[in-house]
């Protein structure tokens, strides 16, 4: 809760200046049927000077009123609250009842009570107050402000759209999906060719495994078949020996004869 003291002169200074600022709003342009009737003619009639001089002095012009807006809207607030408390009109239209000050409209947010000249004000909610106050509400209240903004600014700034660019980019995008379809159709030839070339290489690959698989095969069966052969002529080759171990014997004999003879 938060207290704060206020003085009876808070609760003075707010009528007058409600006051000066209705009095100010009040005196508004002046209507037509007071500026002057027609006359049967057609033209306006003339005024007296002094009542054209306190129709000029009555013209609040736009200026003034800006000046005077924020002790306009102190005024109309107290007033409106003032209509809540009354809560009733006289006969004659006007409120019944006090006017509204600080501490009335304090009432409406929280809870006032008063200590001889100081006013003590306990606030309701204070915690939501804060929030509502802090800064990163203000930021998201700003930064939603300044995109949609930004969005009008955008919608503004777009120029647009001239048909005859839309016929062109439609014209453009055929023209390119005819060549992408020519291309994926020439790249489907090309892999489909290059499919085919891989299979021949595969089956030309697999045949020359093959026929070299059979030849070695054929080399190692000849290979074995050569040593069985090469033993089977040393076996037949034994005779050959014994009958050269009888030659060399009878050249011997033939010698020792010879010798004897002689």
């Amino acid at each position: 809760s938060v207290r704060t003291g206020l003085g009876k002169s808070a609760h003075l200074a707010s009528a007058p200046v409600g006051r000066l600022a209705m009095a100010e709003v009040q005196a508004g342009p002046v209507p037509p049927s007071e500026k002057g009737t027609d006359s049967p003619s057609g033209h306006p009639q003339e005024q007296p000077p002094q009542q054209q001089q306190q129709q000029q002095q009555g013209v609040v012009y736009p200026a003034a009123r800006e000046r005077v807006c924020g002790r306009l809207q102190d005024s109309k607030s107290l007033d409106g609250i003032s209509e809540v408390l009354a809560g009733v009109r006289g006969r004659d239209g006007k409120l019944e009842g006090r006017r509204a000050t600080i501490s009335s409209a304090l009432e409406l947010e929280g809870t006032v009570s008063h200590d001889g000249d100081l006013t003590h004000y306990v606030a309701n909610n204070l915690q939501d107050k804060i929030k509502m106050s802090s800064k990163q509400s203000l930021d998201l209240e700003s930064g939603s402000s300044v995109k949609t903004r930004s969005m009008q600014r955008l919608k503004s700034d777009n120029p647009p759209i001239d048909p005859g660019v839309l016929l062109e980019l439609e014209q453009d995008a055929k023209e390119v999906a005819q060549k992408v379809d020519q291309m994926l159709k020439s790249l489907n030839a090309t892999i489909q060719n290059m499919t085919a070339l891989s299979v021949g290489y595969i089956q030309t690959y697999r045949d020359s495994v093959d026929s070299l698989g059979e030849s070695v095969d054929m080399s190692i069966k000849g290979m074995y078949t050569l040593m069985a052969r090469c033993e089977e002529l040393d076996r037949s080759m034994q005779p050959i020996l014994v009958l050269s171990k009888q030659i060399r014997e009878v050249k011997r004999t033939l010698e020792m004869f010879e010798t004897l003879c002689k």
